[in-house]
């Protein structure tokens, strides 16, 4: 059986867009070939309540129409609406005719607004027996011990640092436990928070990995089941996967929601040293703004290494010393509380003076702010709230501190 994987990066409910998406990656296919795509590739995976959107299930209909007049081999994911309820669905297609659907029985947090559906489907397809379905639906499917010849999984599996090594070693015990390859389709990406992990695969009926997708790319690729060779192919590192993973994120963030240019806060930290270098890796040192917004309280070496961050990333920045701003916030409300001592009023102040200054340029720019708070000072509520915990989006909020060290020591020795 002639297969083709494809990893996309879907919108939410960017129909068009994911519509192009697909059958961009139909051209030059052979009608021979059965085209593979994520869970949710037509309206997007981040839908979180499906109830919320009124036409999301009659437009994605015609995207689907559009999809099964190609006339070719695939299988996609969409919404479904039908008389029995609303589902999570892969849609089959040979030959300009649905062969068959899966509706996913064994529902995610983020499949509110779903009913459960009958879960991995099998069809005959060209002489094979093939089973389709979710990832979340194979150890129900595992346990009958079904006889096919091929199973096909799409999904969209979230990325976490030991993800991919985990779900692989799960895949090749089911493929030596069903006597059968394992095909696993991945979307890659991120949208609301999340990051989807990519790292699409197929493994023969031995459990030897026979092809590897990265994580954070679009790929194609094209396979034989019948004669899949093993291949030897070392993933990716840890910090290579965190390093590519926050890319990625402040990239599509910024991206899918049409902003181009990012403002970031400079303190002579770690923390803003590193997010200001992904954020260049991310949107190009021409769309990153940095500020230094130093007090009376700020040391001069703290300021100079803030300087140099921005003079080696070669990013656009200014200094906007926010000395005045606090004395006279200080005098305006001495005046309302006269003879008070100084306390955390007056500290997180300060931090509050440069979230509007940063906010300033973000207008002025028609930027988005990136926050540098990492996750070790958010689990014991280090910060100020409207403060430096705020911004469009938290980069570090799942990353440690140790390893905000541990991935600067990396991108440096790059």
């Amino acid at each position: 059986m002639k297969i083709q994987i494809n990893q996309i990066n879907p919108k939410t409910l960017g129909l068009d867009y994911n519509k192009d998406l697909i059958t961009d990656c139909l051209k030059g296919v052979n009608t021979d070939v059965l085209s593979i795509f994520p869970e949710l590739s037509v309206s997007g995976g981040m839908l979180l309540n499906t109830s919320s959107y009124n036409d999301l299930y009659s437009n994605s209909m015609l995207v689907c129409e559009s999809l099964i007049e190609e006339k070719r081999d695939i299988i996609f994911g969409t919404p479904i609406q039908s008389s029995e309820g609303r589902f999570n669905s892969l849609v089959m297609v040979q030959n300009g005719e649905v062969l068959a659907l899966s509706t996913k029985k064994n529902l995610s947090q983020f499949d509110i607004g779903f009913q459960q559906g009958g879960g991995i489907e099998l069809v005959k397809y060209n002489n094979h027996t093939l089973a389709f379905g979710f990832l979340e639906d194979l150890e129900e499917f595992a346990k009958e011990k079904i006889q096919t010849d091929v199973i096909v999984l799409c999904s969209n599996y979230l990325f976490h640092q030991s993800s991919q090594k985990e779900l692989f070693d799960e895949m090749v015990i089911t493929a030596r436990t069903l006597n059968a390859p394992i095909v696993f389709c991945n979307r890659y990406g991120a949208e609301g928070g999340y990051v989807y992990g990519g790292g699409s695969f197929i493994i023969n009926r031995k459990g030897e990995l026979c092809g590897l997708f990265s994580g954070f790319n679009q790929e194609s690729k094209s396979f034989e089941t019948l004669t899949l060779k093993p291949i030897v192919q070392n993933p990716s590192s840890k910090l290579q996967n965190i390093y590519d993973a926050l890319t990625t994120a402040i990239k599509d963030y910024f991206n899918k929601n049409g902003i181009k240019k990012a403002v970031i806060g400079l303190s002579g930290g770690i923390d803003s040293a590193l997010v200001v270098a992904i954020a260049v890796r991310a949107l190009g040192k021409e769309n990153v703004i940095g500020v230094l917004m130093p007090s009376e309280y700020s040391s001069e070496h703290s300021v100079e290494d803030a300087l140099c961050s921005a003079k080696n990333l070669e990013i656009e920045h200014y200094i906007v010393p926010i000395k005045d701003m606090f004395n006279q916030c200080s005098t305006t409300y001495n005046e309302v509380l006269p003879n008070q001592s100084f306390n955390v009023a007056e500290e997180n102040l300060q931090s509050r003076l440069r979230m509007i200054t940063l906010m300033w340029f973000a207008n002025k720019f028609r930027a988005g702010v990136l926050n540098t708070t990492n996750k070790s000072e958010a689990s014991v509520g280090y910060g100020t709230i409207y403060g430096d915990t705020s911004g469009a989006i938290s980069i570090l909020a799942d990353v440690y501190k140790t390893e905000v060290w541990e991935l600067s020591k990396y991108i440096n020795n790059q």
